[in-house]
C-alpha cells in the first residue's frame, strides 16, 4: 500500500495567537528543547518575548511584528522539529509568510542555532517601515477587482481577474522529485528530472503581482475566497468600509504593517542584505520538500542559497491557496496527503477541508493543536498526541518505507 504523503502547514503574521502551541510547553521535550533554545539565545529579548507568548489573551502585544514575528518563526520551527523527532520528518512543507522561513530551518537552508539571530534580523529590517495593516476579506481575488476597479481616480487592484479561481494546472501535469520519497504524477513526460514541484500556470500566472489600487495591495490568496489586502491605514479604512457597505465580510488582521506590498520593498531588501550573512544552503534532501507560497512551486537549491529569495518574501504576495491547490489537484489521490495543520486556528486547512480530495477521504486533515477555549492548554498534548497516533497508524498499514511510483 503506497503511504500518503505528509504536508506540515505554518502559519505566518495575522494568524498569531496567545498561548499558541504552549500545551505542548514543557509537556513535549522534542517541543521545549528548541523553544527554550531560541529564548536562551536572544537573552534578555527571549525572556521578554517568552513571556509574551506565555501571556493569556488578550494580549495586544502580540499585535507587534517585532513580537510576533518572532514567535511565529520559533513556534512553527519547534513543531516541525517535534513531529519530526516523534514520528518522521513532513515528506513537504507549506509555510506562509514567515512560516516559510520556519520551513526553510526545518530543511537545513538555515542553521536552527541561528533561528533566534534570524528572528532579530526580521524585526531589525522593519525598523523604519512606515505602519500599516493587512484586511482579510471574503472574497476572491477577481471579485475585488470588479468590486474595487472604479473606487480611486486612476488606481488599479493587483493581479488578474482570474487570480484566486483561474490557476489552472498545467497540461503536462505536476512533477515533485526533490524529496527523499519523489514520485512523478503522470502527464508529467520530460519533466520527470526537474527537482521540486513544478506547475505551469503557477509560477507565470502573475497573481497579485504587487501593483496597488488606492494604496491598497493583493497580499495574499489564502482560499478559493480569501483574500488579504495591505496597505497604509488610511487607504485599508476607505477600502474596508466600501466593502462593508457592498455587503462583504471583511476582518482587520493582527498586524502593524503592510506586509507582502510595495511598501515592504526597503525591507525586504534589508532583510535579504542580513541573510547573507548566514550563508543559506541548498535543502537536504532526507528533510522535505519545501514548497514556495511565493512562487507556487519548490524551492530549487539555487533559490535556496540566494538570501534575496528570502528576503523578497516580505514584499512578494503569498500565493498559499494556489501552492496548497496545486498538491490536492495532483497528489490528493494519488498516494493522497496527511495535511498537518500547525496553525492556532485551523485557518490553514480550513479552504483544504472542502477540496474534493479531502471530502471523499483520500486525503485528511490532522490537526497539530487544540482550537478555542482550549488552544494554549493541556488540550494542546493531547491533540499532539493523536496526530502522532495518526501518523504511526499510517506506518503500521504501509511499513517504513515510502512506495515511490
Amino acid at each position: 500500500m503506497e503511504r500518503r504523503r505528509t504536508v506540515l502547514l505554518l502559519p505566518g503574521q495575522g494568524a498569531q495567537r496567545e498561548r499558541m502551541a504552549a500545551g505542548l510547553y514543557e509537556a513535549r521535550e522534542e517541543f521545549t528543547a528548541p523553544m527554550d533554545e531560541f529564548f536562551g539565545r536572544l537573552g534578555t529579548t527571549g525572556a521578554r518575548l517568552r513571556s509574551a507568548w506565555l501571556r493569556p489573551a488578550p494580549n495586544p502585544e502580540l499585535d507587534e511584528s517585532a513580537v510576533a514575528q518572532p514567535l511565529l518563526l520559533a513556534v512553527g520551527h519547534a513543531l516541525g522539529r517535534a513531529v519530526g523527532t516523534a514520528a518522521e520528518p513532513p515528506a513537504l512543507l507549506l509555510g506562509h509568510s514567515v512560516g516559510e522561513l520556519a520551513a526553510a530551518c526545518l530543511v537545513g537552508v538555515f542553521d536552527p542555532a541561528d533561528i533566534g539571530a534570524l528572528a532579530a534580523a526580521r524585526s531589525r529590517s522593519l525598523e523604519g517601515t512606515g505602519y500599516g495593516g493587512m484586511l482579510a476579506v471574503a472574497a476572491s481575488e477577481g471579485q475585488l477587482a470588479e468590486e474595487l476597479g472604479g473606487v480611486g481616480e486612476g488606481a488599479e487592484l493587483s493581479g488578474s481577474a482570474e487570480g484566486a479561481e483561474g490557476m489552472a494546472v498545467g497540461a503536462d501535469g505536476v512533477t515533485v522529485a526533490g524529496a527523499a520519497d519523489g514520485v512523478t504524477v503522470p502527464g508529467a513526460a520530460d519533466r520527470a528530472a526537474v527537482a521540486g514541484v513544478t506547475a505551469a500556470g503557477l509560477a507565470d500566472a502573475g497573481v497579485a503581482a504587487g501593483t496597488a489600487f488606492a494604496g491598497v495591495a493583493v497580499a495574499a490568496l489564502n482560499g478559493p475566497r480569501q483574500t488579504v489586502l495591505a496597505g497604509t491605514r488610511e487607504a485599508l479604512a476607505a477600502v474596508e468600509q466600501h466593502l462593508r457597505d457592498r455587503g462583504f465580510l471583511v476582518r482587520a488582521l493582527r498586524s502593524g504593517h503592510a506586509f507582502h506590498s510595495p511598501a515592504m520593498e526597503g525591507a525586504a531588501l534589508r532583510f535579504a542584505e542580513a541573510l547573507a550573512a548566514f550563508g543559506p544552503r541548498a535543502p537536504r534532501a532526507a528533510s522535505g520538500t519545501v514548497v514556495s507560497t511565493r512562487t507556487g512551486v519548490a524551492v530549487t537549491a539555487e533559490q535556496a542559497r540566494d538570501p534575496h529569495f528570502w528576503g523578497g518574501q516580505l514584499a512578494a504576495p503569498v500565493r498559499y491557496w494556489p501552492a496548497l491547490r496545486e498538491l490536492l489537484d495532483t497528489l490528493g489521490r494519488r498516494p493522497g496527503l496527511l495535511l498537518l495543520d500547525g496553525s492556532a486556528d485551523r485557518s490553514l486547512s480550513a479552504p483544504a477541508r472542502h477540496h474534493p480530495a479531502v471530502r471523499d477521504g483520500a486525503s485528511e486533515v490532522v490537526p497539530l493543536l487544540a482550537v478555542g477555549r482550549d488552544a494554549g492548554g493541556p488540550a494542546d498534548a493531547r491533540v499532539f498526541a493523536e496526530a502522532l497516533h495518526r501518523l504511526g497508524e499510517q506506518r503500521d498499514h504501509t511499513g517504513d518505507h515510502t512506495v515511490v511510483s
